[in-house]
């Protein structure tokens, strides 16, 4: 009786196992196969590797290189995910800078980034023309929902987060502030204009220049708004932190 009880109970351990076994496999293969990095074709077909990089061969096509081994035309790609992080198509092209890189994953709204290059008319100085000068900043881009990439600017995210109370008054604020800084930013210009007009030479050193008030009042008109930029956080950044935190709420 004992020795049956036993093999019934080495029959149900070994059964279990072969279950946990099989689960397991089941479960680890298909992760194992995608891995981490990964082309989103524009058909949407998806393309996993261990290895993804971009390739600018000289005198050759631009290409994504798989696992060392398959090629991919950069027109062809819509987002892909490699070591550098995350990127999506900003627009048609097959050139590198025809993606931005991911830099907040919201539920919702995410934000992403390009860097462009501009160029400075050259400058002439006595021994000829210069050199080109040149200097890199980066356009921002958000998406909604894994949609499309749109220009992350104040009409764009208006439109976007029109169904959230909260986010539109930020906006609305951002507007406010906008149009407030601008027209201390011409009255600035305007004083200053006007003070460096009217600013006498000293009438007691012929040397030196009477400076008018106005001149110190436009310079601060000006300042100010940029000042309080500085320490304040931009309201359309806060209005998509606010749209993605209600979401998750």
């Amino acid at each position: 009786m004992n020795k049956t009880i036993f093999a019934l109970f080495a029959c149900l351990l070994l059964s279990f196992g072969l279950q946990a076994q099989e689960y397991s496999q089941e479960n680890y293969q298909p992760q194992r196969q995608k891995g981490r990095h990964f082309l989103q074709l524009r058909n949407g077909q998806v393309v996993y590797g261990n290895r993804i990089q971009y390739k600018s061969p000289i005198f050759k096509q631009d290409f994504f290189l798989v696992d060392d081994t398959l090629k991919y035309s950069p027109e062809l790609v819509d987002v892909y995910q490699n070591n550098d992080g995350y990127f999506a198509r900003v627009a048609a092209g097959n050139r590198f800078d025809s993606f931005a890189k991911r830099i907040m994953e919201g539920p919702r709204i995410s934000k992403f980034y390009t860097t462009t290059i501009d160029y400075a008319a050259m400058g002439y100085h006595p021994y000829g023309y210069g050199m080109p000068r040149t200097s890199r900043r980066r356009i921002y881009f958000f998406s909604k929902d894994n949609g499309p990439l749109m220009t992350f600017n104040q009409q764009n995210l208006e439109q976007a987060l029109a169904d959230n109370a909260s986010s539109v008054v930020l906006i609305q604020r951002h507007k406010r502030e906008k149009t407030i800084s601008t027209v201390m930013g011409i009255a600035g210009a305007g004083l200053l204009t006007y003070g460096l007009l009217s600013s006498s030479q000293s009438s007691t050193n012929p040397n030196s220049v009477d400076v008018s008030p106005t001149v110190y009042a436009g310079a601060g008109l000006i300042a100010v708004p940029l000042v309080i930029q500085l320490f304040r956080k931009d309201k359309l950044n806060q209005a998509v932190d606010v749209y993605n935190y209600q979401v998750k709420q």
